[in-house]
Order: structure tokens, then C-alpha cells, then sequence
């Protein structure tokens, strides 16, 4: 029987999925109506959003649309402060109202017969915008309101969870259609946990809603460029997680532990896990980054503070804690700033406390990015609730995983040509081209099919890249033994030295679970020695630790 993530390929790989032929009748520009825009492009469907009080917004709006495809009919100017945070009446009288209007006067959305005009109570019955695109210059988070708010009720949801009314621009901008005054707590998410495109869906009043915001106007363009890049070529690399190694025990805290060990055992690309307490080091060789999901620092840390570190062009980023968005356009407070400083086209974060179970599940993001739904998609199917605390910074237009869904449908029609398909004008593309392919297969055949079809091209490739992968599958199907032989490989193909260490440290690790611990402490001692100048040799020295604890002194600390 057909599951739905097959169906939802084949959807995505041959055009406009089911749904929207039927939406198509209804909505302005589908394909039942010669001449006008296509459904199955987004952009169709988007609308752009900047302040007119910042100088650079506007030459930055414009920049977007004209790459997407963006008419300037769809391009909507606001008179709103230049700061970050906004109070609940300078939202209401300087976004939320001008911005209805212009939904009124362009006829982008219809409004209930039976309460016709702008009554604030009115019904959105139809929506021919499903994208908000926010510029930067934007605010970005409400501040709590301490007096009485007109209309407001408390709903029924906990304590601390409905005394809270401050919430991310973006958020509320979601509901925009649903026209409540209740400000208090979260609105449900109609989306979440979705498997359908947004013209699919019967919610008229919801919108998804990304903000092209960051440090600096350069990085911005820098997101943009490198999102309509990777559209074409694809997002290739390895994707990090940085866990804590949390169990079952650990209470309501196991939650975010879950969906970190569910996306790495559900990612197509080579998955490189931490499962302890502490933030990956420093001086980790961590390389060709297409993905990192991770928690929970207070700020940033790690390879992420290195000069020398940069993202994959159209990498994405998100690192869970409470306030990791409270700011945007600080490359050095939280996460999100430095994230894209660092060269990420998207993160997700929060601006104030949303509480884990509020804040975006990483492992139902990772699924639909690589099913091929869009950021926008992909991010708010899984988040639990609107007029909250979530930001999605990005592009929300943009599809990382396009190239490899389509690869993985071709692959599963039976119709792969490797000579053809695997090959890259990106320097080491075409290997993992072919492993995320192999990977995606791996869902319908045996381990040890994947494991030969992987080996196969490893050496046809010669690639440390594969076989490093090849590895750390092996690894977390428990077979440490075949592990550590396959990193030995990996480290001897590699010709860049960090890539060497960085297989050091998992060959190591698989010697030591594999029950040869003293070969391990040997193998780290002798890497060290070599390679003491190198950033990585502070996290071999802490892998000897850990295996042998014998020699340490004092306790690590934990992150907070």
C-alpha cells in the first residue's frame, strides 16, 4: 500500500499535487483558468511586507520580488517603528490594520456576506494570499501588555501559558484572518502536523508568514541568493545535532530529546550526533554543514564562534531555547543573529518563552523540508500554535530539499541513471547526491542492501564523504565493529586533515563501543600528539576523557 510520504512525492514530482486541482477552480490564478499563474509556484501566492520608515527595505523588497517573480502590485508599505520590539498598540495601529486594509482595497482575501465592510469581527472566507514575506526592517516580537486589552478572554490553556500575550510579529500575522481580540495565550494551530500544501488546506484565515530579516542588509541578499541557489542545485552536505542524551526519565525535557534522535534517524544525509550534556566543542572539525538542529545554550557556542566557520550556501540552522530570536539583527546574542551571520539561509527561533512543547518540533520540520514542502510549509506543520512566540526566519518560498526529492522519485520510479543523476558541478556534490539517494531508498530495503549499494559507490568515488556516512549509519544500526573498519577507510580517503579528525573521533568512539577501549585511548593519544596545534585536538582530548575518565579532574558543566 502507498504510505503518504511516497504519495506526497510523486505529487510534488509530477506537478500540481491533488489537492490543489481542486483549489485551482476556486482560487484566482490555478491552472483551470488559461493565462493566469500557476498554483504550483508559491510565489503566485505571496505577498511582500516592508517598513517604509527604513531607507534600505524597500531596495531590499524590491530585490526579493524580482527574484521570486513578485508583481510590485504585491508589495505592501508600512509606517512602523525601526525597532525589534513593538508595544501591542503600535501592532494593532501600524501593522495589523494597514495591512487589512490592503487586503481589503487589492480584494486579496474575501470577507462574510452577512458582515460585509471591515467589521473586525468578519469571517474570511476565501484567501488568494497563503505567504506573508516579511522585510527586514519589520518589528519583530510585541511586548506583554500589562493593562486590560478591549475583548480580551483568557483561554483555556495553563497559568502560564494565558498570562502571556506578547508574542513574535510574525505570529500574530499568521492569524491575521482570524480577526480575534483575544491576545491572551496561543491560537491553535490548524496546520500543524500537516502533510499537505498550504492551497490544499480549507484554513482561508491562516497564512504562513517568513521574515527575510538578519545582522545586516548584506546578509540578507546573501539568504536570498543562496536560497534560489541551492533551489537549483541543491542543499548538500552532513547535518550536525547536538543532543544531550536525555532519557525517559528526564521528564517533560525527553520532548525536544525525542525529536532530535527521530531526525536523526529520519535525515537522508550523513547525521553526526552529540548525545552528551555539553554543547559541541570549539574546536569540533565540524564541515560542509547543510543542516544543524540542536539545544539548549543560553547563546551561541561552539564551531559556530570560530572565524573560519561558515554555513553551506543555503544551509538551515535552528537551536532550541527560549529566547534564541529575541533578537535578529545581533550577530552575537542568542542564536538566530549569529546563525545567519555564519552563513545559515534559515533558522526558526523564539522570542520570548514558549515553552518546549510551544516551540517548533524539529523532527516534523525535518520530514517535510525533505519531502519537499517549503520552509513556510515545513515550519509551521510543525509548530502546535499561532499568535505566539515563533519566528521563521528565511525565505518561507524556499524548497532546500527540491533537487534531492526529485532525485529520491526518480530513484523510486526505478529510473536512476548514476552516470547521469549523481553528477554535480559543486565540488563533492555528486557523492552525496548519491548517498542521499541510497539513504532515502533505505526506508524499502534491508540494511545490508544500503550498506553494499553504499560501499559501491564509496569506492567508485573514492569518498571519505561516503564512507563517513557509510559509518555512522552502520554506527547507529548498532554495529560498531563494521563502524570503526569503515571510519579507518573514511579517514584514510579524506584529504582534508579536518575531515580526518573529525572520523577520528567517531572511529574512536565505535572501538570504545565495541568493547576495544584501549585501542581507542591509543588511536586518540597518537592523533593528539600529531595534530596538538589543530582546533580539534580539544575535542579528541575530551573524547580520552570520557572513554578512560581516569585522568580527569573536576566535573564538566552542563548546559544550561
Amino acid at each position: 500500500m502507498m504510505n503518504r510520504r511516497y504519495l506526497a512525492l510523486l505529487l510534488f514530482a509530477f506537478g500540481l499535487p491533488a489537492g490543489d486541482r481542486a483549489v485551482a477552480q476556486s482560487i484566482p490564478g490555478g491552472r483551470a483558468a488559461p493565462g493566469l499563474p500557476d498554483p504550483g509556484n508559491p510565489a503566485n501566492f505571496a505577498v511582500v511586507v516592508y517598513n517604509a520608515n527604513d531607507p534600505l527595505a524597500e531596495p531590499l523588497a524590491k530585490f526579493y520580488a524580482e527574484k521570486r517573480g513578485i508583481p510590485p502590485g504585491r508589495m505592501v508599505a508600512l509606517k512602523c517603528p525601526l525597532t525589534e520590539e513593538i508595544s501591542r498598540e503600535q501592532y494593532d495601529r501600524e501593522i495589523a490594520e494597514p495591512l487589512r486594509r490592503a487586503f481589503d482595497d487589492h480584494k486579496w482575501w474575501d470577507r462574510s456576506k452577512d458582515q460585509p465592510g471591515r467589521n473586525p469581527t468578519s469571517t474570511v472566507t476565501l484567501n488568494r494570499i497563503r505567504y506573508l514575506v516579511l522585510m527586514r526592517g519589520i518589528p519583530l516580537k510585541i511586548q506583554q501588555l500589562t493593562t486590560p486589552y478591549p475583548g480580551d478572554e483568557a483561554p483555556r490553556q495553563p497559568a502560564a501559558i494565558q498570562a502571556a500575550n506578547g508574542a513574535a510579529v510574525d505570529s500574530e500575522l499568521a492569524a491575521l484572518g482570524v480577526f480575534t481580540r483575544t491576545i491572551s495565550g496561543f491560537v491553535p494551530n490548524p496546520y500543524f502536523r500537516g502533510y499537505s500544501r498550504i492551497l490544499e488546506t480549507s484554513f482561508p484565515a491562516m497564512m504562513l508568514v517568513g521574515r527575510l530579516d538578519g545582522p545586516s542588509d548584506a546578509i540578507v541578499r546573501r539568504m536570498i541568493e543562496d536560497s534560489l541557489a541551492a533551489e537549483q542545485t541543491g542543499l548538500w552536505g552532513r547535518c550536525y545535532i547536538d543532543a544531550r542524551g536525555l532519557g525517559p526519565d528526564s521528564g517533560a525535557l525527553y520532548e525536544g530529546e525525542a525529536w532530535l534522535e527521530k531526525a536523526a534517524k529520519e535525515c537522508d544525509l550523513p547525521v553526526v550526533i552529540d548525545r552528551r550534556p555539553e554543547l559541541f566543542e570549539t574546536g569540533f572539525p565540524m564541515r560542509e554543514v547543510a543542516l544543524y538542529f540542536g539545544w539548549y545554550g543560553a547563546g551561541v557556542a561552539g564551531p559556530f564562534t570560530r572565524p573560519d566557520f561558515r554555513f553551506e550556501p543555503g544551509a538551515v540552522a535552528v537551536h532550541i531555547h527560549s529566547f534564541s530570536a529575541s533578537s535578529i539583527r545581533d550577530p552575537d546574542q542568542g542564536w538566530a543573529g549569529p546563525l545567519l551571520a555564519k552563513g545559515a539561509a534559515a533558522t526558526c527561533g523564539n522570542v520570548y518563552e514558549p515553552y518546549l512543547h510551544l516551540t517548533v518540533h524539529l523532527d516534523i520540520f525535518l520530514d517535510r523540508l525533505q519531502a519537499g514542502f517549503t520552509l513556510g510549509e515545513s515550519a509551521y506543520m510543525a509548530l502546535p500554535g499561532l499568535s505566539w512566540m515563533a519566528t521563521v526566519v528565511g525565505d518561507p518560498l524556499y524548497r532546500p530539499f527540491k533537487v534531492a526529492q526529485e532525485l529520491a522519485m526518480t530513484a523510486d520510479l526505478g529510473m536512476i541513471d548514476p552516470e547521469v543523476d549523481f553528477k554535480s558541478v559543486l565540488p563533492g556534490a555528486g557523492e552525496m547526491r548519491a548517498f542521499a539517494t541510497i539513504m532515502h531508498q533505505r526506508r524499502s530495503k534491508p540494511p545490508n542492501v544500503t550498506e553494499a549499494e553504499l560501499i559501491k559507490y564509496g569506492r567508485k568515488y573514492r569518498s571519505g564523504r561516503i564512507y563517513e556516512g557509510l559509518g555512522l549509519f552502520q554506527f547507529a544500526n548498532g554495529d560498531a565493529h563494521a563502524a570503526a573498519r569503515t571510519f579507518a577507510t573514511a579517514r584514510e580517503l579524506y584529504p582534508n586533515p579536518e575531515d580526518a579528525l573529525r572520523v577520528t573521533l567517531h572511529e574512536a568512539r565505535a572501538l570504545a563501543k565495541s568493547g576495544r577501549g584501549p585501542q581507542a585511548i591509543a588511536l586518540l593519544a597518537a592523533t593528539v600528539t600529531k595534530h596538538a596545534a589543530s582546533p580539534a585536538a580539544e575535542s579528541l582530548r575530551a573524547l580520552q576523557r570520557e572513554i578512560d575518565p581516569a585522568p580527569t579532574t573536576g566535573t564538566p558543566t552542563p548546559a544550561k
